[in-house]
């Protein structure tokens, strides 16, 4: 395997792990400590998670593909 097919796995691999954990656990573990309320993820925040992990899953694939 060369380095586009790996990193390309890589990739698809993080974009299904931001796509299955739900968006208030991504919150929980890298947000919630820096606000003082802690009162829960606004809607913006899991939208542009979910587009990441939809981003970073099709540039995997893209990636991976062009490696083969």
């Amino acid at each position: 395997m060369n380095q586009e097919v790996i990193a390309g796995m890589i990739l698809c691999a993080m974009g299904l792990f931001m796509l299955l954990v739900s968006p208030v656990t991504w919150w929980k573990i890298a947000e919630k400590r820096k606000t003082k309320d802690g009162s829960g993820p606004e809607r913006r925040y899991t939208a542009v998670l979910r587009v990441l992990g939809v981003v970073f899953l099709a540039f995997g694939i893209a990636l991976a593909a062009s490696g083969l």
